[in-house]
């Protein structure tokens, strides 16, 4: 079984007057490094895993939710490729209805803010060739290493409350002037928070805007949803935004996200901060 996932957050362009042009794009998502598992034969058979149940990937088994487990499944298809796609192009094919999928589980559309992703699973090139062609698309959390954490209990309408913060992207790096956003604990010290009304540029398969374009939705947007994230205005934060690049845009990720951005590390959240002096 290949394992694929989307970052919460795939930009190449950063945006606040003050980013640096010069920054990389930064990449699509990939596989994480730990490749393939042994799938048993019935994995995706007569008792296939279904919406809801929890799975512990590194020994390919359905769990209960309550037991530490990597993936929840979102949804259950096939795949229709006539021949068995490579990695980037099963991507591709699965990430976009993966990730509808997932909002709609998730109860909100606004996962790219958090460090819940989409995990699409299909079948390796061995089971591929017995004819097998299950699709499951799961979420997973991931940490600062963008590997699936073992956690317990469910995901399901987990953005529908202010439980949404529980799963709040954190950033160790600029948000604004680095060209990868870095995972953090929103309890240790991080720059950047990512903020809930998360901006839809287009829906999958559209065409994406130029980045004239989404930097003006961006600068004309974000500054509102960050005040009213503070609860005010503030001095010593200022507004980011991410942007999806032409690989991120065509894997489903067609949103903008907003930062907050603080001039200084800090280690508690800046949500209600208001006109207040930074935390140490």
């Amino acid at each position: 079984m290949r394992i694929a996932w989307g970052l919460a957050v795939c930009a190449a362009l950063l945006g606040i007057a003050a980013c640096d042009p010069a920054a990389a794009p930064e990449p699509a998502p990939t596989s994480p490094s730990s490749g393939r598992v042994t799938v048993p034969p019935n994995m995706y058979g007569a008792d296939q895993p279904k919406p809801g149940q929890c799975l512990d990937t590194g020994n390919a088994i359905v769990v209960d939710c309550g037991s530490p487990h990597d993936a929840e499944v979102v949804s259950t298809g096939k795949l229709t490729a006539t021949s068995m796609p490579d990695e980037a192009t099963a991507a591709t094919m699965t990430m976009p209805p993966c990730r509808e999928k997932l909002a709609d589980y998730l109860g909100g559309q606004d996962m790219d803010a958090t460090n819940l992703v989409a995990m699409p699973l299909w079948p390796n090139e061995q089971q591929w060739n017995k004819g097998e062609r299950w699709l499951l698309c799961t979420v997973a959390e991931v940490g600062a290493d963008e590997k699936p954490l073992h956690r317990t209990g469910s995901l399901e309408d987990a953005l529908l409350s202010t439980d949404m913060f529980r799963y709040q992207t954190c950033s160790v790096s600029s948000p604004s002037r680095d060209a990868r956003v870095r995972r953090g604990p929103c309890d240790g010290p991080h720059l950047g928070e990512a903020l809930p009304g998360v901006i839809s540029l287009g829906k999958p398969g559209s065409t994406m805007p130029n980045t004239d374009t989404m930097n003006r939705i961006a600068s004309e947007k974000c500054p509102a949803v960050v005040k009213k994230y503070l609860g005010g205005e503030n001095k010593e934060v200022s507004a980011a935004w991410r942007l999806p690049n032409a690989e991120s845009w065509a894997r489903g990720y067609t949103n903008l996200v907003c930062y907050v951005e603080a001039t200084r590390p800090v280690r508690v959240r800046l949500r209600n901060l208001g006109p207040l002096t930074l935390p140490s």
